[in-house]
């Protein structure tokens, strides 16, 4: 292990970097971000190393580099590398498909998140039927589930998630022979890693384009807005935000009456320019 700081804590290549440096410029205070770049070498370019912690993209050769400055051994150099590889893959697939490698090459996947929970944030069929559940009386015959569920899932997918929201033990059969929810909620809580909620998101973006392209059988509502506003606004913004959430949390456990619905809904704010 690097006598520095454990690559093996982060899923983000550069997270690690920027704490690698801070860590390893306690014990060598020569070891700046400029005195990187040298490293790397890259003489005349001292702000490179600070692009790539804002986002620059790493070419492989410089992967290569960096490996060499950070004194990786074999299997931390592989780890390195596929996180950078996640961090700059061009589509949902090629993610996953790093993400999985992250995993397999982890000496302790569980650090990084339960297998489980993992399998329960890919797909986004797990939350809706988990939420399905309390809606309608199910039982070992999802059928009636697969006939009304949007987008269309599988039925073969829809017995293999009852059979993880069992597992996880979010889901059990009531008297009466029909699966109902453990919790009111879940969250990703222990298992908030940010690249798996990320691809969760992500499914569930597709869901609300689906749901817009879509000749609507009940009505959905969907707006859009795009404005100027100053920095101090914007953290207003956000504060409100957190706010309406946690009256929704409210709102939703509070709800005595028989569910008869299920609802999905996407919180977009982002700047349309950089600072």
């Amino acid at each position: 292990m690097n006598k520095y700081i454990d690559i093996f804590l982060f899923t983000h290549f550069r997270k690690y970097l920027e704490e690698y440096q801070a860590a390893r410029v306690q014990a060598e205070p020569s070891f700046t971000r400029t005195e990187i770049c040298n490293l790397l070498g890259l003489e005349k370019t001292r702000s490179y190393f600070a692009d790539v912690l804002r986002g620059k993209k790493v070419s492989p050769r410089m992967v290569a580099k960096f490996i060499e400055v950070l004194g990786l051994d074999k299997k931390e150099a592989k780890y390195f590398e596929t996180m950078v590889k996640l961090d700059q893959a061009k589509n949902d697939a090629l993610r996953k498909a790093y993400m999985d490698e992250l995993l397999a090459l982890h000496p302790n996947p569980q650090h990084i998140l339960n297998t489980d929970a993992y399998e329960y944030y890919n797909h986004w069929y797990n939350s809706a039927l988990f939420a399905i559940l309390d809606a309608m009386d199910v039982d070992d015959d999802l059928t009636p589930v697969q006939k009304r569920i949007f987008p269309k899932v599988t039925l073969g997918k829809l017995k293999d998630s009852l059979e993880l929201l069992e597992r996880l033990g979010l889901a059990r059969k009531n008297e009466q022979g029909y699966w109902k929810p453990t919790k009111e909620s879940i969250s990703s809580g222990p298992y908030n890693n940010a690249e798996l909620v990320k691809q969760y998101q992500l499914q569930c973006f597709e869901l609300s384009k689906q749901a817009l392209i879509t000749p609507p059988k009940a009505a959905n509502v969907m707006s859009t807005l795009t404005f100027s506003i100053s920095s101090d606004a914007y953290k207003k913004l956000e504060a409100e935000l957190q706010e309406f959430k946690a009256k929704m949390r409210q709102i939703i456990s509070e709800d005595k009456a028989k569910a008869d619905g299920v609802y999905q809904l996407n919180l977009h704010l982002f700047p349309n320019l950089e600072k």
